[in-house]
Parts: structure tokens; sequence; C-alpha cells
């Protein structure tokens, strides 16, 4: 099975290759530099308030018309003063043709739509990530169904428009996949920690991407889209990967994703659902087995702006308001609203403040206060 899924993407993806290769004369290693940056103020319940800054770093090299090479790097200051730095994603990209691109790096996997194209702070109207997702700068007391993904491996993107005004669009990908987290467990947590009926933990999985797997099989993953140019789009992705070493115990995770723009509002929304098998020994008739559990999660978000430069009202033209509504089930049961209100010093440069409010159902609260400065250049 897993012979024939790498044979089949290799295969297919060659034969596209050797059916498109052309020379290119016209090689002119154009470079250019961008990227973005932030400065966030975090006040929260029970915890000092803080300042954090990050500054991140894009590279893009044109070595042909065909060949176009990208890296992006995180640079952010952590809790002992010391500089970190990330490879956020490195990669290489061949144009087939004005349909097909291939991609060979580590790169941002295209689950979603968040991860993968709102992410950076100067695009993302609010400073904190959706309740859906997990990591990335901290989501308080919602841990996400999902993180922001990125990993290692090769690509292929397909385009077709259809009419003059629309066009779908499919991703797909091979990358090393989910693994076990890799720190010190006892030995019931090693590949999942679950309660009796499987209901109120899930398993110790990580997804930081890298250039080793722990096991032989690969995650394949998409997206499918369909664009309704220039208001509507939605889409279909998915993630399928075995996180544990003997590659027997299964992730897996979907998601449904809706953006509409027009002038003055936004509306956009995503659904995640994921799926994970874990092992827990326990009694039976004297002796311990193992009883294999699947586990689902499951979140949504939706999230909308409204431009005051509606209201003809000129100092008020470069305002924006934000409200976000997330909503997580299965573990970690909760909901949160966040309020935001958006100052634009530039297309690209934002002064932004957030009001959050999570109440998860087990009784527990949290509040967060946010003031942003976020650029993009």
């Amino acid at each position: 099975m897993k012979l024939g899924r790498l044979t089949l993407f290799f295969g297919a993806g060659l034969t596209i290759l050797s059916a498109n290769a052309q020379t290119n004369d016209d090689e002119d290693g154009r470079f250019a530099f961008g990227g973005y940056g932030e400065t966030t103020y975090t006040r929260t319940e029970d915890v000092v308030d803080s300042f954090k800054t990050k500054f991140v770093p894009i590279f893009l090299v044109k070595v042909s018309d065909k060949l176009h090479v990208e890296a992006e790097l995180e640079f952010s200051i952590g809790e002992d003063g010391e500089t970190e730095t990330e490879l956020e994603y490195g990669d290489i990209h061949y144009f087939i043709n004005d349909q097909w691109t291939f991609t060979a790096g580590k790169f941002l996997l295209p689950f979603g739509q968040f991860g993968a194209n709102l992410h950076p702070s100067w695009i993302n109207k609010l400073p904190s990530v959706p309740g859906t997702y997990g990591g990335h700068g901290g989501n308080g007391l919602m841990s996400g169904v999902i993180p922001v993904l990125s990993d290692t491996g090769v690509a292929i993107q397909f385009t077709q428009p259809i009419g003059k005004h629309s066009k779908w669009f499919i991703d797909l990908y091979l990358v090393n996949g989910a693994r076990e987290e890799v720190e010190e467990h006892s030995e019931e947590a090693e590949v999942g920690e679950i309660d009796g009926h499987g209901e109120n933990l899930f398993p110790e999985i990580e997804f930081e991407g890298g250039s080793s797997d722990n096991n032989d099989n690969k995650a394949l993953g998409g997206r499918v889209g369909l664009a309704f140019l220039p208001e509507w789009e939605v889409g279909y992705s998915f993630y399928r990967s075995k996180y544990d070493a003997s590659g027997d115990l299964s992730y897996n995770a979907s998601a449904f994703d809706i953006n509409w723009i027009s002038d003055y509002v936004s509306v956009r929304g995503e659904y995640i659902r994921s799926e994970a098998d874990a092992l827990v020994e326990e009694l039976h008739e004297g002796e311990y087995v193992d009883e294999l559990y699947r586990i689902d999660r499951s979140g949504w978000y939706i999230q909308g702006t409204y431009s005051l430069r509606q209201l003809n009202i000129e100092s008020l033209n470069t305002v924006e308001a934000v409200v976000r509504h997330s909503r997580l089930k299965g573990i970690d049961e909760g909901e949160r609203w966040t309020y935001g209100v958006n100052y634009w010093l530039s297309p690209s440069t934002a002064l932004k403040f957030a009001f959050e409010d999570t109440k998860m159902f087990n009784g527990d609260k949290d509040t967060r206060v946010f003031a942003q400065f976020a650029y993009g250049f």
C-alpha cells in the first residue's frame, strides 16, 4: 500500500514533468526581499502581562521563468531572552506550464485557508489565531484541533479556469507527517493517554516539520478549492498520516472552508475534524491488554470584518471592526468570542486592539486583551 502510493504520486509527477519540460535560456536570477513582523502586548488573567515581538523575512529568487526558490525565516525572542530562529518554509517551485506546478522542500501545507494564507500577522485580522488552531503564538485555554501545518516533502498544484470569473484548483502533497511526541512520558502515555472511555484526553502527537520521520509511512494530504472571482471561495482539505514508530496508529483530519469578500465586508470560516488512534493498557480478566480507541474532536470558527469607510466619515476611513467566534467539541470543549478594532496606517501596516473571552464547558474561563503593531513589507 505504501509503495503503491509512492509510486503513483511520483509516477504522475514525473510523467507530467517529462511531458512538459522545456529549456529556458532567459534565466536572470532576480531576487526579491519581503516579509512581515509584529510587536504584541498581551494581558491575561492570572498571568503576568508581556510584550512579544518577531521578525519574519521572506526571500524570493527567480532562478528562471520556470524555477522559483522561496524561504521564510522567523526570528523571535524566547522567555530566556535568547533569539530563536525557525525555518518556516524553504522550497523550490517548478512551473511546468500554466496549470501545473511541482514543489519540493519544506512548505506550508494547504490545509484550510488560515494556515497557508491568512496566519501572517499583517494579514490575520486579529492578534490571536482562531480557536480551532493550536500553537503558533499560543491559544490560551483552547488547545485547538490542529496546528498551522508545515512539513518537508513534495507537492503538486493544478489550476484550471472555468469561464471568465471562476477557477478550480487542486493541491496534493506527500510529506514526512505527524509523529509521536518525543518527550519523557509515563509508560501509559507513550502512544496516547486517554481515560477508560476514550473521551477526555488526546494522544501526544507533534506536527513539527523536520528532515526525518519516525516510520516508513508518509502523510498524504491536499485541498480542492473552487473560486467564484472576485468574491467567493470554498474548499475541502484532508490529511492522512501514521504517527507511531510502528506505523500502526492513524491520525486523520479534514476541513471545509469558505471565504466571501466584498468592498466593505468579509466573512471567513472553517470547520475542522480530526481522528486519532490510541492504545490504552486495560485490565481484562486479570491480564493487561491493549485496547484501541479512536478519538474524535472537531471545531469551527467564523469571522466577519466591516470597514467603517462605508460610513463616509473621514476620520474612520481606515478603521475596521472584526468579530470572530470559535467553538471546540470532543476534547477541551468550549467557545470563544474575540472582538477587535484595526487602524490601518497603510495597506500592509495596522494597529490592532482586541478583547477575547473564552469559556470552557468544564467551568474554566479566560479573558485576554491584545494590542498589536503588525506590518508587512
